[in-house]
């Protein structure tokens, strides 16, 4: 896991007003950026079965991702969430000497699965190959939705920080007294969530042998700006 990287951004758009011949005023702006490591991972991995027998198609994939499951289930992942997904069943055709020919159908069925432990979702994979399972989809990090509040407060606080530290650097030299906060307005840069391939599909194939290597779950950033206004003493 990363450590939080903390960057406190120390530029500012600074100036000086009277609201009016008894209000002296100082608005300073106060940032923030924070890199941020998920707390959580999303991975997705399909069962495909094809037979001649629809029922047959659908029994076998149904018993690979209950296998999947209980599987899954034995590693004891942390905040583990198992979620069925994308079920369908089609026809196949192909074509041959000019025409379409029925070849049976296709079930799939995928299974979605989430967990704080990012750096073992690599386990879950060896599990898929060791039942036969070899369609993985793109493994993705974010945050949860605790910790994103957490991450945002933390942000708002240095934000706040920034933004007194300005005007009491200004006050300091250019010799008056920070007051009350009179104004204050937040302008937070939205930042979607990282989503980031950790591990190729293929590692999924040679995962007989030995287990994959641990994931590193990126980062991912927080930012925000607070305009406030102090009055002056």
């Amino acid at each position: 896991m990363k450590f939080f990287l903390l960057l406190v951004v120390l530029t500012s758009q600074v100036s000086l007003a009277n609201a009016g011949p008894h209000v002296p005023q100082i608005t300073v702006q106060g940032n923030c950026d924070l890199q941020v490591t998920p707390d959580r991972g999303r991975i997705s991995i399909s069962a495909e079965n094809q037979s001649k027998d629809q029922k047959e198609a659908v029994a076998r994939t149904n018993k690979e991702i209950n296998q999947l499951r209980e599987e899954i289930k034995s590693l004891k992942l942390e905040h583990l969430e198992l979620k069925s997904t994308a079920y369908a069943v089609q026809p196949i055709r192909e074509w041959e000497k000019e025409k379409l020919v029925d070849k049976g159908f296709q079930a799939t069925l995928t299974l979605e699965i989430t967990t704080s432990e990012i750096s073992r979702l690599g386990e879950v994979m060896q599990k898929a190959s060791l039942i036969g399972i070899r369609k993985v989809g793109e493994l993705q990090t974010y945050l949860s939705l605790e910790r994103s509040r957490e991450e945002y407060l933390r942000c708002l606080d240095v934000a706040a920080e920034d933004a007194r530290g300005k005007a009491n650097q200004l006050a300091k030299k250019l010799g008056f007294k920070i007051g009350d906060v009179i104004l204050l307005n937040e302008v937070p840069n939205v930042t979607r969530p990282v989503y980031e391939t950790m591990m190729p599909k293929s590692a999924v194939a040679d995962s007989r042998a030995a287990p994959p290597a641990q994931i590193d779950p990126g980062s991912q950033q927080f930012s925000t700006n607070l305009q406030v206004t102090f009055n002056i003493k």
